[in-house]
């Protein structure tokens, strides 16, 4: 598995950090730490640096870099991972999907929001855009990163106690699923499954020309189907976590998906909550389905947003 770290030197850099370390990666993990020192290219190509013909400016701005790279270099390699590091200038959402391309990365981990972020705001722009248009998974860490744990003779350390996993069986989420697995997870991470019912809320609009009793026949049909379905999406991705030793549950709810993907994590309170970047409908974005950015934008944890790759 290959990962991009990006980090800016604000605290959610930190936490990306320390998402990687709970993560307990497998030794065959790759992962690139990278900064990018902002820079505006205008109209031709020409940047402030060129203009000033700054070569020694650009030294110590790679020096600056560097030394913020350092630290979790250092976590991430005391693990025994192999760790590269990269800079760039650049817009930095331009180059770290860049960058992301160019290495064949399966997952970057980033802070959900940046170094100069507003303090109301959910989301930084550099993260919507990496999430909206990288070919890989994305998970944006928040403040609720892992607890902390800490024995006598050892210094804390970071934990995943919990995932929330929100899966319809489509291949977006196949693909976070499957990221999921290949992480791995601590030993003792919970993994809770749920899906969300969508034919108590669409069946009255999809049918509207029909009689009542029509409605109500077909209503039920379509939900028992429905909640078929979901048992048999969730009791198998229940078993294949279990066979990897974590404990497992399962939840299936009805109503709208985001809105029961965040209510599930007000209830549940997951340390990430997991779903594909799309689901089984295809009228969403091209980018990213609305589900999937909304839960990023408004959950109060960090969010692995799964993409399929072909």
């Amino acid at each position: 598995m290959k990962i991009l770290l990006v980090i800016d030197g604000s605290s959610y850099s930190e936490l990306a950090t320390k998402m990687l370390e709970a993560l307990r990666l497998p030794s065959g993990a790759e992962i690139t730490v990278m900064t990018v020192v902002p820079e505006h290219t205008f109209l031709g190509g020409i940047t402030l640096s060129k203009l000033r013909g700054a070569a020694t400016k650009e030294k110590t701005q790679r020096q600056k870099a560097l030394r913020l790279l350092r630290e979790s270099v250092k976590v991430l390699t005391a693990g025994k991972l192999k760790v590269d590091r990269l800079v760039r200038w650049g817009n930095p959402a331009e180059e770290i999907l860049k960058a992301t391309n160019e290495s064949g990365v399966s997952l970057v981990v980033m802070g959900a929001k940046g170094l100069t972020d507003p303090l109301p705001f959910h989301l930084s722009s550099v993260a919507q855009t990496v999430m909206r248009h990288a070919k890989a998974s994305v998970l944006l860490v928040r403040e609720k990163v892992a607890t902390t744990e800490a024995t006598p003779t050892q210094e804390k350390s970071a934990t995943i106690k919990r995932v929330l996993l929100a899966t319809d069986g489509s291949r977006y989420s196949e693909a976070v699923f499957q990221v999921l697995l290949d992480l791995p997870l601590p030993p003792k991470c919970e993994v809770i499954v749920m899906t969300a019912l969508q034919s108590h809320l669409a069946a009255w609009v999809k049918t509207p020309t029909l009689d009542f009793q029509t409605n109500q026949e077909i209503l039920t049909k379509l939900q028992e189907a429905e909640e078929n379905e979901a048992r048999k999406i969730t009791t198998n991705a229940e078993k294949q976590f279990q066979t990897k030793g974590y404990r497992t549950a399962s939840v299936v709810v009805k109503g709208g998906a985001a809105e029961s993907v965040l209510a599930a994590a007000k209830e549940y309170n997951p340390d990430i909550i997991a779903l594909g970047s799309r689901g089984l409908s295809r009228i969403e974005s091209l980018f990213l389905g609305g589900v999937a950015e909304r839960v990023a934008r408004y959950a109060n944890c960090s969010v692995l947003i799964g993409r399929a790759l072909k």
